[in-house]
């Protein structure tokens, strides 16, 4: 009664009264409408303005199948189907981000699970290594051979010598590297020999140690659209959360979806002085003005100028 056309004047007041005694916002009648479906139908918009702030359902549909959205383009109302395209934008991406978000929580189980199925294998190849030597050994009739250890010259002969010197000859070679410009004859404008921490966008990002799931978890879709997975480590399948099937892949598998651009290494800037640019009309002598003139004469209609 609140949202019908006769009671347009005060329709806002006694919403607003209503949803503070504890109303339902998304209560609807036996043809499926709710409050938000009659406020877009007949374009009161301070009406649709509260609605969606207290939670009312933006994606609800009628017995025939309609919007609000819908219902307010079909009635001519711009200013309110302008207010539920954009509730209904944000609902959508906010749930698209929790979706992700579920998606790379459940990314980051399967590799936990896909580390402790590794490190279980290979304890079972080590205990079957361990029990085929012990056998040749002992058919053999040699003692029980152990694994050899890294002795204490071996450690500190490592811990020595593993980092190398860092020379001149060696900086200069690493600072050349990023001396990248499409002028040789022109340095670079930009300051090399700052710290690279400083610079951090300019070192290409290291790559995440992950392991890739492509060889141990397998994806099936069903004819309703959901998918669902099974695991090397757990033949139960799994459902996944409702997102596209090419967007799940490019989640869990990201190596077989390799970006065109691999690394920063392959963008090199360009400044617009070091381009070539066209001379004048009439040499590197001539005044600009002369060009000035000489294209007003082009573009303008004569006798308007």
């Amino acid at each position: 009664m609140a949202l019908s056309p006769e009671s347009k004047p005060n329709s806002y007041c006694c919403l607003t009264y209503l949803l503070e005694h504890g109303a339902e916002p998304n209560v609807s009648t036996d043809e499926g409408l709710t409050p938000l479906h009659m406020a877009a139908a007949e374009g009161l918009r301070e009406c649709v303005e509260t609605l969606v702030r207290v939670g009312a359902d933006t994606h609800a549909r009628d017995s025939r199948g309609h919007t609000p959205l819908e219902l307010a383009c079909l009635w001519g109302h711009r200013v309110v189907a302008r207010i539920l395209k954009n509730a209904m934008w944000h609902r959508d991406k906010k749930r698209d981000m929790q979706k992700r978000q579920e998606l790379q929580n459940l990314k980051q189980n399967m590799i936990r699970m896909h580390r402790k199925a590794e490190g279980m294998q290979k304890l079972a190849r080590e205990a079957i290594n361990k029990q085929k030597v012990s056998e040749w050994a002992e058919s053999k009739g040699l003692p029980c051979l152990r694994s050899p250890t890294t002795g204490l010259w071996t450690l500190k002969h490592h811990c020595c010598h593993s980092a190398k010197p860092v020379t001149k000859h060696h900086a200069a070679e690493s600072r050349e590297m990023w001396n990248i410009s499409p002028n040789p004859s022109r340095p670079p404008p930009a300051n090399i020999s700052r710290s690279s921490t400083v610079r951090i966008g300019v070192h290409p990002e290291e790559a995440v140690d992950e392991p890739d799931l492509h060889q141990s978890v397998t994806l099936h879709s069903s004819g309703n659209g959901h998918v669902h997975c099974t695991a090397s480590w757990d033949d139960i399948p799994q459902p996944m959360p409702d997102l596209p099937l090419d967007v799940i892949q490019k989640g869990l598998f990201p190596s077989e979806f390799p970006s065109r651009i691999s690394g920063p290494l392959q963008l090199q800037c360009s400044s617009v002085l070091d381009l070539p640019h066209r001379g004048g009309i009439h040499g590197t002598e001539a005044s600009p003005w002369t060009e000035v003139a000489m294209h007003l004469a082009e573009e303008l209609q004569p006798g308007r100028y």
